[in-house]
């Protein structure tokens, strides 16, 4: 079972890498497409890394309680993959 954790976790972590490399990719075409203004896009390529760093402060907390840990892990793994799959679905 751990090694299945560990798999999904750095599959996660690569396609959460590969989707941040689209942005800067396309960054015209999104652009056009939905309608932004460059202060608009910059603040959508920054909410990611906004939220790395809360996460990572909530997390130090809570995984000082053993007891969290899996539930956690096992939460943020179904929020993640779903939110990697709600993305792909949108226009």
């Amino acid at each position: 079972m751990i090694y299945i954790i560990i798999v999904l976790i750095f599959l996660s972590n690569v396609f959460c890498n590969v989707d941040h490399g689209t942005l800067p990719g396309c960054s015209i075409q999104i652009k056009e497409d939905v309608g932004l203004n460059d202060l608009e896009f910059g603040t959508l390529g920054s909410v990611v890394y906004g939220g790395i760093t809360v996460g990572s402060a909530v997390a130090t907390v809570v995984f000082q309680r053993s007891s969290l840990i899996k539930p956690l892990i096992f939460l943020t793994l179904t929020l993640n993959s779903a939110s990697l799959w709600f993305f792909t679905l949108s226009k």
